[in-house]
């Protein structure tokens, strides 16, 4: 397969994103050999994988049973084996008994090449191994900075509650956004208010190797993404647009409305805020927008009527 002319292959992309999503980033080297050696030699020379450590037990290969058979050193012959009664030392390559772990901070510097980000100081960890501040960047032609983290495993529930805990703990003043190696199916019920989550499989740039397209991920936070009209309702990824059956758009710039929106809306859906059109069927009968203001800015002022005892009906207070 093709690469994107940065040295990976969309191949080598998915398995790198993959490995990331493991409890410790980690592969095995038996696997990369067996399954994706192509892709882990660029892996591995672009310094994206990195030795960490080695298996402490393998499968024997000389009595042909696939026992698991427990590594031992050897200083005659410099490295790890085992001992089988039919064919006596056996030593295994290091390739085969390696680790490999992804260097995430890494992986972050390469999805943010080429923007507007404090790249001094790197990612700063904020939970550690799962979640790094990434800061404030500069997307596509927006005027704001967007704050921007990274998270990996948002499948795991433990993991999904501690990085609701540090986003409670650590509120943006805008709508912050939560990049993920998780895939989008794989993301947790629920959402948190104020954050975007964005599947970085989804904003990618193929023809940049790593790299985020800029455009892709800032049309994401503005919700440019053009609504289907076929739709009843659809709520835009950052909860500020609300668009009624293509033809009503309604604007939300209060936080309070926003929370209120994305909150009702995640419920009815049953997904998060980065969730598709859902049709009004699933909403629930009364979604809070602040009717009373749009409708004083639609009809204007109106005289309150009041009851005229003379003639017992409406007539309009003049006073």
């Amino acid at each position: 397969m093709q690469d994107n002319g940065s040295g990976l292959s969309p191949a080598a992309l998915e398995l790198l994103l993959s490995a990331i999503e493991t409890p410790e980033a980690e592969i095995s080297g038996i696997v990369l050999d067996d399954y994706h050696s192509s892709e882990a030699l660029v892996l591995k020379a672009t310094g994206l994988l990195k030795p960490h450590g080695h298996e402490a037990a393998v499968a024997s290969q000389a009595d042909h049973d696939d026992a698991p058979v427990t590594l031992s050193w050897s200083a005659e012959d410099g490295g790890l084996g085992y001992f089988s009664p039919t064919a006596g030392w056996v030593a295994v390559p290091d390739d085969r008994i390696a680790r490999f772990q992804v260097d995430v901070p890494r992986v972050i510097r390469e999805l943010m090449d080429g923007m507007d980000w404090p790249s001094r100081s790197g990612p700063v960890p904020l939970v550690p191994g799962l979640l790094w501040e990434i800061g404030d960047v500069r997307l596509g032609r927006r005027t704001q900075r967007a704050p921007i983290w990274f998270a990996r495993r948002l499948h795991e529930p433990s993991v999904w509650r501690q990085i609701k805990d540090v986003a409670k703990a650590r509120p943006a003043l805008r709508l912050r956004v939560i990049l993920t190696n998780t895939p989008s199916h794989r993301f947790p019920d629920g959402a948190i208010a104020g954050h975007l989550l964005v599947a970085v499989r989804d904003v990618i740039d193929f023809a940049s190797g790593l790299a985020i397209n800029p455009d892709i991920l800032a049309a994401r936070l503005d919700g440019s993404l053009a609504p289907e009209i076929g739709e009843a309702l659809y709520l835009s990824p950052d909860g500020k647009k609300l668009v009624i059956s293509g033809t009503v758009t309604i604007r939300f710039r209060s936080d309070c409305h926003i929370a209120i929106i994305s909150a009702s809306w995640s419920r009815a859906s049953g997904k998060g805020s980065d969730s598709p059109p859902v049709n009004s069927s699933t909403m629930p009968s009364r979604v809070p927008i602040p009717s009373a203001r749009l409708s004083a800015r639609r009809s204007g002022p109106r005289s309150t009527p009041i009851s005229s005892p003379a003639t017992g009906s409406g007539a309009s207070n003049s006073r």
